[in-house]
């Protein structure tokens, strides 16, 4: 192994650490803090998701201009700063007494973990890797889902043993601040030693790709968006009320973390498992089978009730949940390229930000209306349907460039003929 390349996967390691911390901790444990703040305030299942779907909101709209900042700055500095953003809004959620303030320390929290997680990441993994992207990338994203196997459990801990939900806030930013924080000052860096600060810019705009205004008009972009928010609203939307549904089948509170624990720890396998397999066959067929296989593992949640039937469910909805975190951005690089890679991903992350957003509400509201969860998840089954069709719709940069400059000529010849007429 070269200096470079054990430098690419000791950066990979430090990615892993600082996603599972502040992914983990800060997004994988809403769920957890959901039916804490619906008893603790005793506000409508709907408002109570409205906080996760701020938080999306949130970390969306901010995407585009993370994405900017990404493509022009180191992306350390942009993950710094999303690092204490993050650490500082489980703070003000530790302190809230009304519905404005906690609202507030969701917005924050959702701008901190954008600028300090899955973008920058991805982003660093496609800079540093080549034909080992995909294994790079599945265990670098492994780490949000790991994250929220074991943050998980330590805020329940938290809750049932050290004072309740605010300790858990306290408890779960601490080693943001403690661990991620020097370890992306010293370890992250957005590009490998060659490509230097003089030549930063320049080492972007000569990487294969289109340019944001291409991307615009190519087809993929707006497949990979649209396949960002069925994942996001499925997935943000079904996790987000699961805990609570087991509590109402009957589970305890425990059980019912311990399982959405296990969720998590499926994912992280199945985050590296399909990164693996994308390697093989392609990110976009691998995406394909894994909305199929998600639409396949919620399907299961109806007979959750089972204990053994619950064991199915988790293993199945838990390998298919986190993997399109993973297998999204290499579809990009294979549809778009790499060359505005911040740029694109950012605006197309907005998709998954609404996606997001509406999932938890929407379960949310389903279930003040009809008393139950079982309608939102026959929905988030037909999402994941749609979303394999919209990754088998996708095509490879050659053939969108391709596409792109046939389209140029044509409108050049119509511009032509009008002129001469």
């Amino acid at each position: 192994m070269t200096a470079r390349e054990r430098q690419g996967w000791i950066l990979v390691a430090s990615l892993f650490v600082t996603l599972f911390l502040v992914f983990g901790s800060g997004y994988n444990t809403t769920s957890l803090f959901f039916p804490q703040l619906l008893k603790h305030f005793g506000w409508s299942h709907t408002r109570t998701a409205s906080l996760t779907s701020a938080l999306a909101l949130s970390a969306g709209l901010s995407g585009p201009l993370i994405g900017i900042l990404l493509d022009r700055l180191e992306a350390r500095l942009v993950m710094i700063v999303g690092i204490i953003m993050t650490a500082a809004a489980f703070l003000v959620a530790s302190r809230a007494e009304s519905f404005p303030v906690m609202m507030g320390a969701y917005l924050l929290l959702g701008i901190g973990i954008a600028a300090a997680t899955l973008l920058p990441a991805a982003l660093i993994v496609a800079n540093w890797f080549g034909a080992r992207r995909g294994l790079a990338m599945g265990l670098t994203f492994a780490g949000t889902s790991l994250g929220g196997a074991v943050m998980t459990q330590l805020g329940n801990f938290a809750i049932l043993d050290l004072g309740g939900w605010r300790s858990a806030y306290v408890t779960l930013a601490a080693p943001m601040v403690l661990v991620a924080l020097p370890l992306v000052l010293f370890e992250v860096r957005s590009r490998p030693p060659e490509a230097t600060k003089a030549d930063f810019q320049a080492s972007g705009d000569a990487l294969p790709g289109l340019e944001l205004g291409q991307a615009f008009r190519a087809r993929s972009f707006w497949m990979v968006s649209a396949a960002q928010f069925l994942f996001a609203c499925s997935a943000a939307g079904a996790g987000l009320h699961l805990i609570h549904h087991l509590i109402n089948l009957g589970y305890s509170q425990t059980a019912a973390a311990r399982a959405m624990g296990l969720v998590f720890a499926c994912a992280s396998i199945g985050k590296l498992g399909m990164g693996l397999f994308s390697d093989r066959v392609s990110a976009r067929v691998a995406l394909t089978v894994n909305f199929i296989g998600a639409a396949l593992g919620i399907a299961l949640v109806f007979g959750a009730s089972n204990r053994a039937m619950l064991a199915v469910f988790v293993l199945v909805f838990g390998l298919t949940l986190g993997a399109p975190l993973v297998l999204i951005p290499l579809l990009q690089a294979e549809s778009m390229g790499l060359k505005r890679f911040g740029s694109i991903g950012g605006i197309a992350g907005v998709f998954n930000t609404l996606g997001a957003a509406a999932g938890p509400f929407g379960a949310g509201l389903i279930f003040d209306l009809s008393g139950g969860y079982y309608a939102a998840f026959d929905t988030f089954i037909v999402m994941n349907i749609l979303g394999a069709i919209a990754t088998l719709a996708c095509l490879n940069l050659a053939t969108e460039e391709a596409r792109l400059a046939r389209r140029m000529s044509t409108s050049q010849e119509v511009l032509a003929g009008s002129h001469a007429s």
